[in-house]
């Protein structure tokens, strides 16, 4: 109440919470905004409450009232002036202004004098705008300065220097200079290039009375700054001697021991006088002085923030047009933004914010009332921390403030508010029967159980609703309608009188889980958002209060508070201003990261050295690329010359990386470009000079590149050139090409000849870590640092994970994707110019393709016939290779099914097969006997591994049957296969899409939509952007190539429309890339298809009143720091793709680069650095019990308990790191007869090398039990019946036929042979889900052994495995945030959680080892060796 009364006193509102910054909830009461939650004072770093504040103010105006109302008395303090503004009718806002721009104690009577008459020309203009209705004036207090200056100017008053007589003036600087003969600033300036004259007394002097290496940093910041404008042809430094004190004054806040008033490096005083700061404050700022404004005066939106300028301010002296391009920065900011660029963060500020991100990044149980149980109910919902609660808004709300007049007017299950009139005398024991306003009868009902403690519940909920004296309740809860006529409300939430009405409000809806009630949830949001309130109260607002107003956005600490507790269902939506206020600031932090990300890309530690001693600025001007150009059997299209000039310009002319994407149709030539931009590339001796890589997806493609370039190559080096590049070589590696020939291979390419250049094409293989770390050190021609490849292609991208591109690309100079569908994270970053983007045209045979139901197979195939009877060819594509157990084993669509079914009715000699089990001979074969032209063989039947690779002209006719599982870039490329140059003209070319989507009504899954985009389109670039819209953009900071990359905040389909002015406003800071670069490189399609913009952002920052605060990225500025921060709050610290820390780290290098690093920043950003390093862990369920119990029950519970009393290896401290190169997995499964080790037996042992694409690496084995019968259940759980092991047949996980299945023994040896051939020096890992089992397992068998007659020659685990990982605990101890946590952690079941789709050859040993595999390969677990090397289980090693 006292507050209240003090609202009434004149002069006192400003220093309360406004009604904009009040937030009214159904609980009553206020929550104030998050800037009141810290207000430090002037000069002790305190936190004073809104209270103190209006106490302090209080004072303050009864002090000032005394002033004369001239204002001519003296005023001791900003307090005070601002109380007296107030008085003159000023708001808060403007007299804040007012002060921060003219405040100075030191002004005499008739400056102030001219300053008041100055702010009551203020008061007559605004009220003339009010009436007239013209703008109001935005900044108060640049426009009252504006007049000072202007009179000051007329009156004489301003000492400018300029009018005082020039020649007394260089009269006093010569002396000055004579006294300082002797001493190190002659020098100085005369080495700087600095004129006697060119600064003033009052400047020589004071950086004669400073440290040698301060004044020497002042007088290089000056001539740097100097050579800078005389470079870019700007107007010079208007007063010299203002910028280096500006300059200098700087320097020493960095040094707060340094006392300026003391002689430091000069012997002796040399007859000039004492020189203190107030002799650099007052040359330097001042309204007494010839700055435009004194030094800033701490507002509450900068408390943290030292105001000592980073760049001098516009000259009083300045001619009105340099005044006016010097302040138009920050003339559309309010009062607390005016000079913000001015600030500097001090190491206090520092601590403060990061203080404050600590307290939001302690775990959940610290919050008061959370134990272990409720942390683990909090754990179910992804959240960790304080900041998890932050982003975890409600689901939906409840307005419980409207009233319903009648109960009929909600549905049943519906939330419903009523006035009812209670009859006491129809109350039973826990239910009453009430009236509504419209009369109806309403039951309400409480139940709590049969419980004492849930009767006493009711009792007192009856009692609260019947009270005597009270007939009319406010009631809400849900309504349950019955087949009674009177419809209740069981347990309802709110029971109050009615006189309480106005308490109720918006109430939050929060997910739970299982432990967790509403109350505890919102309680600890409440926490969460206290402590938020405290960091933001720290930093200033990143947008302008004009801005905002326009955008009618509330700050960004209220946005918080409305997200979780709006006051109206308006604020509630994803759609609000709060909502959107939040997603823009998260949306800009992203886009600041990705400019980082492409800064360090394209320009960090490039050599400023040219690699060659000539740069051809034209492919035309190099020998080399015009004869191999002039030399190709066909001529470059205009399109395709185009797009050289394009990527030339790009290596070979820029000093810069190339990170580009060459979107290319199937056939339109992207691979004669990559070879021409490659023998460019090493032309010109980019990296190592010597070496470009081609990676592509299948060996079909590897072969078929490495058969076109050797012709291209041939062709070349038949014709002279005066390159001196004599001969190319063209090599492959697959994962064919081990042992002895790849280390021949890759001996060849570190010792090529300098006249030599070598394609290095392959497959996976070629992003192994071994063979990445070899080519990253190819030596260079000209230089040692340079190594390396000199260009690093990447053909059909889409089929590589984001790893896998970065791995070859980490090695190369440049980095060059190509694809005709490129995936949609290439997509986003080719339109947020992260990636540079070119596309080349091509003219292609269109194809028609028709979607077919399933079930007119027949009919199909009596077409087909007709067709291949008049000479057409035709592909016939299936998802699967054998019947799949998933679908019952009675779907046909498979190849070796459909091959013998088109054998039976087209003929055997006219049907062909082809798949990836196949080896490469039977493959060759199958496709020679296709392709020519001689062959009666017209119908192919094969998986997508003719996806690519494939080249026959011939063909014009493609099935896919179940099309709807393939994606829409398989099936363009697929289509692809299709209409290629040469192919007869008069055959038509169709495609037949066989999908059962089509029968079906309704199409959850997009099936049928993307066979209607690709039945509609027949330009791959407008496939892939279509697959983008239906994919989402994935994760451009991080892994995850397609997707609905969110973040914390964001919602795609909502806040798409944020993201262009999020693109501008986040990357202020740096001007690569532009956003213009990525929308050159669109088509005009394109540019249509670009995502909708917010029109009311656009306009304001493209009329310059909305400027990006983050436009300085110095950590000693309060926008770098500030930048830091926000990048903090919002960065994912437990995800290595998307950790903020390396943007971080990127924009202390930028800084570097840019010549602005002091001792300051470095010291700030240490800070900073250290602090996100350490939040940067995986959370992992009880990690640290893990690791120290792991030693002590190895000893008590060995794995293998017939070692336990020998001499074995204790466990050492330094556990295996999972992270070394000297480490391989080994992913391992078992199928067994039962679940007890005694009893039961194994039937199956399956092991794969993790990651291999190697068939050799996949081992499989079926062993026959010592027993009479495989159980039933056994058999239909796993397929592996009791017939099948003793007599051999079919195996359908590897499609092939099987012998009888052998003893354990027989099996285990050959296994232990597989995994010695395959470890070459490497410490082999098992890798199982539910490891415990398997091992149990192997153990029972090994326990067998060794009782038998063979126990001489019993193996153990430990002699093959150095430790084994449980993905199970891997999988449970995942922070799950997307996808969602699954309610089941089975393998299969986490299969489908993650894909969306079931494993293949479930409950087999190598189905389930390949869906183990893929999950750890994905997207979705990446980086999890990092965590696995907290919880894996080292083998207890046995001593020889």
């Amino acid at each position: 109440m006292f507050i209240f009364r003090l609202k009434r006193i004149d002069g006192l509102r400003a220093c309360l919470p406004s009604t904009s910054t009040r937030r009214h909830h159904h609980r009553g009461g206020w929550f104030p905004s998050a800037r009141y939650f810290l207000h430090s004072t002037h000069g002790n770093g305190r936190f004073r409450t809104p209270m103190a504040t209006s106490l302090r103010t209080l004072n303050s105006y009864s002090s000032s009232s005394s002033s004369n109302e001239n204002g001519s008395s003296k005023i001791d303090s900003a307090d005070s002036y601002l109380s007296q503004l107030r008085a003159k009718g000023l708001t808060a806002e403007e007299a804040e202004s007012i002060s921060n721009a003219l405040f100075n104690p030191a002004n005499d009577g008739t400056k102030r004098s001219i300053i008041n008459e100055s702010i009551d020309v203020y008061i007559s203009m605004k009220k003339r705008r009010t009436e007239t209705g013209g703008e109001s004036i935005t900044n108060p207090g640049f426009y009252v300065r504006s007049i000072v200056r202007r009179q000051l100017l007329e009156t004489g008053e301003n000492n400018n220097p300029s009018s005082a007589d020039p020649k007394s003036e260089n009269q006093q600087v010569e002396t000055v200079m004579q006294k300082l003969n002797g001493t190190p600033l002659p020098s100085c300036l005369q080495n700087n290039d600095i004129g006697p004259n060119e600064l003033n007394e009052k400047c020589l002097i004071a950086l004669s009375r400073c440290p040698n290496s301060m004044a020497d940093n002042a007088i290089k910041a000056y001539a740097r700054q100097k050579l800078r404008r005389k470079t870019n042809g700007t107007d010079g430094i208007s007063n010299p001697s203002s910028y280096v004190m500006a300059v200098l004054r700087n320097i020493i806040a960095e040094s707060p021991e340094f006392n300026p008033s003391s002689p430091m490096d000069s012997p002796e005083n040399n007859g000039l006088e004492n020189t203190s700061a107030s002799v650099i404050e007052e040359e330097s700022g001042g309204l007494t002085e010839n700055t435009e404004s004194p030094p800033m005066k701490r507002s509450a939106t900068s408390n943290f923030f030292d105001s000592e300028t980073t760049t001098p301010k516009p000259q009083m002296n300045q001619p009105q047009n340099q005044q006016t391009q010097s302040t138009h920065v920050t003339e559309g900011r309010k009062d607390n933004k005016t000079d913000l660029k001015l600030e500097r963060a001090t190491m206090g500020s520092v601590d403060e914010c990061l203080s404050c991100l600590e307290k939001l990044e302690q775990p959940i149980i610290q919050l008061s009332g959370v134990g272990p149980k409720t942390e683990s109910s909090f754990h179910k919902l992804g959240i960790y921390t304080l900041r998890d609660l932050l982003w975890h808004f409600p689901r939906s709300f409840i307005d419980r403030s409207k009233l319903q007049k009648s109960i009929h007017d909600v549905s049943d299950g519906d939330v419903g508010t009523f006035r009812l009139k209670v009859h006491a005398d129809k109350a039973r024991h826990n239910s009453v029967t009430c009236t509504d306003e419209a009369g109806n009868n309403v039951d309400v009902t409480f139940f709590y159980g049969r419980s004492r403690q849930g009767m006493a519940m009711v009792s007192a909920a009856m009692k609260n609703l019947c009270k005597e004296d009270i007939y009319s309740m406010i009631v809400s809860g849900k309504v349950k309608h019955s087949d009674r006529k009177v419809i209740g409300l069981f347990n309802p939430d709110i029971v109050v009188p009615s006189d309480q009405v106005d308490s109720l409000g918006i109430e939050a809806v929060y997910s739970l889980s299982s432990g967790l009630t509403q109350k505890k949830l919102i309680a600890s949001v409440e926490e969460s958002l206290v402590a938020a309130g405290e960091l933001l109260s720290l930093l200033p607002e990143s947008i302008s209060d004009d801005a905002l107003e326009k955008l009618r956005w509330p700050k960004l600490a209220d946005a918080l508070i409305i997200a979780h507790k709006p006051t109206s269902m308006a604020e509630s939506g994803l759609d609000s201003p709060a909502r959107q206020r939040i997603a823009f600031e998260e949306l800009s932090m992203q886009q600041a990261q990705l400019a980082l990300s492409r800064w360090k890309i394209k320009y960090f530690g490039i050599s400023t050295d040219l690699q060659s001693k000539e740069v051809f600025t034209s492919w035309r001007d190099s020998p080399l690329v015009s004869a191999a150009v002039s030399s190709l059997p066909f001529e470059l299209t205009p399109s395709q010359m185009q797009c050289l000039d394009d990527m030339w310009d790009d290596t070979v002319v820029n000093k810069s990386r190339m990170l580009r994407l060459l979107q290319g149709d199937v056939g339109s030539g992207k691979t004669v470009l990559a070879y021409l931009l490659g023998l460019g590339c090493i032309e010109a001796r980019q990296g190592g000079g010597k070496v470009v890589s081609l990676l592509c997806p299948t060996q079909l493609l590897a072969a078929q590149h490495v058969r076109t370039i050797k012709e291209f190559a041939s062709r070349l080096q038949g014709k002279s050139t005066k390159s001196q590049i004599q001969s190319i070589h063209v090599e492959l590696l697959t994962g064919n090409v081990v042992g002895k020939s790849r280390d021949e291979l890759l001996a060849r390419l570190e010792s090529i000849s300098d006249s030599d250049a070598v394609f290095l094409i392959g497959t996976h293989a070629l992003t192994t870590p071994d063979i990445v770390s070899r080519l990253m050190q190819l030596p260079s021609v000209t230089s040692r640092d340079n190594k390396g490849l000199a260009l690093a292609v990447v053909d059909e991208e889409q089929r590589f994970g984001v790893r896998q591109r970065q791995a070859l690309t980490s090695c190369s100079a440049h980095s060059l994707f190509m694809s005709a569908t490129p995936i949609p994270r290439s997509i986003s970053l080719k339109r947020s110019g992260l990636m540079d983007f070119t596309l080349l045209e091509s003219e292609s045979r269109k194809v028609e393709t028709t979607i077919v139901s399933s079930g007119d197979l027949d009919k199909v195939l009596t077409v087909l016939g007709s067709k291949i009877d008049a000479g057409s060819k035709c592909f016939w594509v299936l998802p699967r290779i054998v019947r799949s157990a998933a679908d019952g084993g009675n779907n046909d669509s498979n190849v070796m099914d459909r091959y013998k079914t088109l054998k039976q009715i087209l003929g055997e000699e006219r049907v062909c097969h082809i798949h990836g089990r196949m080896s490469e001979q039977e493959r060759e074969e199958q496709l020679a006997n296709f392709a020519d032209p001689s062959s009666k063989a017209a119908v192919l039947v094969g998986t997508t591994v003719i996806e690519v690779g494939i080249d026959i002209p011939d063909s014009n006719i493609l099935i896919v049957e179940d099309a709807d599982r393939f994606g829409l870039s398989q099936l363009h490329q697929l289509r692809g296969r299709i209409g290629r140059a040469g192919s007869r003209q008069d055959l038509k070319c169709q495609c037949l899409l066989l999908s059962s989507t089509i029968d079906v009504d309704q199409d959850d899954s997009n099936s049928l939509t993307r066979l209607q985009i690709l039945q509609k389109c027949n330009r791959g670039a407008e496939i892939a952007d279509a697959d983008m819209l239906l994919r989402g953009p994935g994760d451009m900071l991080g892994y995850h190539q397609s997707g609905m990359k969110s973040g914390f905040t964001v919602d795609p389909a909502i806040h798409w429309g944020l993201l262009e002015a999020a693109t501008k406003f986040g990357r202020s800071f740096l001007q690569e890339p532009s956003k213009k670069d990525a929308v050159d490189g669109m088509s005009e399609d394109e540019s249509r298809r670009s995502p909708p913009t917010n029109d009311t952002l656009e306009n304001l920052l493209a009329e310059g009143k909305m400027t990006s605060f983050y436009d300085q990225t110095s950590a000693s500025t309060s926008q770098g720091l500030a930048l830091r921060i926000m990048m903090a709050l919002f960065g994912e610290w437990k995800n290595d793709e998307s950790n903020p820390l390396e943007a971080i780290n990127t924009l202390q290098k930028l800084d570097a680069s840019k010549g602005e690093l002091a001792q300051h920043d470095q010291s700030i950003h240490a800070k900073i650095v250290a602090f996100c390093d350490g939040s940067n862990t995986f959370q992992i369920a009880n990690t640290s019990s893990l690791e120290t119990s792991i030693g002590l029950e190895e000893q008590v519970l060995p794995i293998k308990p017939h070692v336990a009393v020998l001499n074995y290896q204790e466990p050492k401290e330094d556990r295996l790191n999972l992270l070394g190169d000297d480490v391989m997995f080994i992913v391992l499964d078992v199928e067994t007869t039962g679940l007890d080790d005694k009893s039961c037996h194994i039937i199956q042992l399956a092991a794969k090398v993790l990651g291999s694409d190697d068939e050799d690496d996949l081992f499989s084995e079926y062993i026959l039990p010592p027993i009479d019968r495989i159980p039933k259940i056994i058999e239909e759980l796993t397929g592996i019946t009791d017939s099948f092991l003793r007599e051999g047949g079919y195996d359908t996980a590897l499609g092939k036929e099987r012998e009888t299945a052998r003893d354990f023994r027989q099996v285990y040896n050959d296994f232990e042979e597989f995994c010695n051939k395959r470890a070459k020096g490497r410490q082999l890992v098992f890798v199982a889900h539910n490891a415990k089992f398997d091992i149990k397992m192997i153990n029972g068998e090994l326990r067998r052994w060794r009782l038998s007659e063979h126990a001489e020659s019993a193996p153990v685990l430990g002699e093959i495995f150095s430790s084994s990982l449980d993905t199970l605990q891997l999988f449970r101890g995942r922070k799950w945030t997307s996808p969602p946590r699954p309610s089941s952690f089975s393998l299969s079941n986490l299969h489908s959680h993650v894909f969306n789709e079931s494993a293949t050859n479930s409950h087999n040993a190598v189905g389930d080892i390949k869906a183990l595999e893929r999950l750890l390969l994905s997207e979705t677990f990446n980086g999890w060796q990092k965590a696995a090397n907290g919880i894996h289980r080292p083998f207890i090693k046995v001593n020889e």
